[in-house]
């Protein structure tokens, strides 16, 4: 089986790999609250499946840093699974209910893993539900970004003008100056609200 090339990482990667600082770079809880905001702005079936995926993901992700950092209890890693297999960890409900739901579907009803874990689909000449998703989550995580340089700037009592730091952020992810005015003009309002509400 071939392997996948390798990517760039994408926005909401590279925002989660600084949100933990350099000591410890991720911040579970600061991905999973991204999962869940994400999809309370979009609540629907594919977004409770996409974001219930996204969630594991940046569980097990954390758990490997945690192992190559040496934080993790020697007595509960494993050589294959680098933590036991019968290690229970915390997972939010709402993504075992959305995993389990569209399993079930899927057991159950005609069609394709991925129309019944609803990523599939959108109608004709309209990108799949996964596409969508994962241009919201970079989005944003883009938006997220300036509104922390924001902040800083602020708490540091400096002038900072949105126009130089979309300029930053379009250069940073890599991305075109009218992709990242999208992101901010999108959820710029949601993270002033954050930041006025001192999260």
């Amino acid at each position: 089986m071939p392997r996948r090339k390798s990517r760039k990482p994408r926005p909401f990667e590279i925002v989660m790999d600084e949100a933990g600082g350099e000591a410890f770079p991720w911040d579970l809880g600061e991905h999973l609250n991204g999962c869940l905001a994400a999809y309370q702005m979009k609540p629907n079936y594919g977004a409770a499946v996409f974001f219930a995926l996204e969630a594991l993901w940046g569980i097990a992700r954390d758990v490997g840093i945690r192992a190559e950092a040496g934080t993790l209890d020697p007595a509960q890693l494993d050589e294959h699974w680098v933590l036991s297999p019968l290690i229970a960890l915390p997972v939010p409900w709402i993504w075992v209910r959305a995993l389990g739901t569209a399993w079930e579907k899927y057991k159950t009803e005609d069609g394709l893993l991925g129309q019944a874990f609803g990523l599939e689909g959108g109608g004709q000449g309209k990108p799949p539900t996964i596409a969508t998703l994962m241009q919201m989550l970079d989005e944003l995580a883009i938006a997220s970004w300036i509104g922390s340089h924001v902040q800083a700037g602020r708490a540091a009592h400096k002038k900072i003008r949105i126009e130089d730091l979309i300029l930053d952020a379009s250069e940073k992810f890599d991305r075109s100056d009218v992709t990242i005015r999208r992101a901010w003009r999108r959820f710029g309002p949601r993270e002033r609200q954050r930041y006025s509400q001192g999260s």
